[in-house]
């Protein structure tokens, strides 16, 4: 199946959003273009589960949160209860929301007996357009493990 192409000629507010949307299928799908479509050079990523973690910088994120989820592990993300702040013509944006995420070891996605680990998380989300290709990007992802359920293992924890 193809993947959408990043630049769908949205207009702001679904554009905004869309880079949400990008990061989280491409960790899904495995897919580093679109991943790294969403995000922006300099972005930060804060995890905080049983501890707090800090990643900075895109090549860093595409080394640690893609190689190990993205590449590593069946995932699914599903997000709901999208919010967002951006001013008409603005060039920065926020999003909040809530996520499920579904992970499994790589190839055990679809045995239903697999170990799984899965998470109700808040993303706080910062984007900011980029002028080189117009696209929305993130600046800023935080993501704050709210419960959990299954084994944790399988996110190294």
């Amino acid at each position: 199946m193809s993947a959408l192409p990043a630049n769908l000629g949205l207009p702001d507010r679904e554009a905004i959003t869309d880079a949400l949307y990008r990061s989280i299928v491409g960790l899904d799908a495995n897919d580093k273009a679109i991943y790294e479509s969403a995000w922006h050079k300099d972005a930060t990523f804060i995890y905080e589960f049983t501890e707090t973690s800090t990643v900075e910088g895109l090549d860093t994120i595409l080394a640690t949160t893609f190689q190990f989820i993205g590449a590593g592990l069946d995932t699914t993300h599903m997000v709901s209860n999208v919010r967002l702040s951006a001013k008409e013509g603005a060039s920065t944006a926020a999003v909040t929301c809530h996520a499920l995420a579904q992970h499994n070891r790589k190839g055990e996605g679809l045995n239903p007996t697999a170990t799984r680990f899965l998470t109700g998380s808040m993303y706080w989300v910062d984007l900011a357009r980029d002028a080189g290709d117009g696209l929305w990007k993130i600046t800023k992802f935080h993501l704050k493990v709210v419960w959990c359920e299954g084994d944790a293992s399988i996110m190294g924890q």
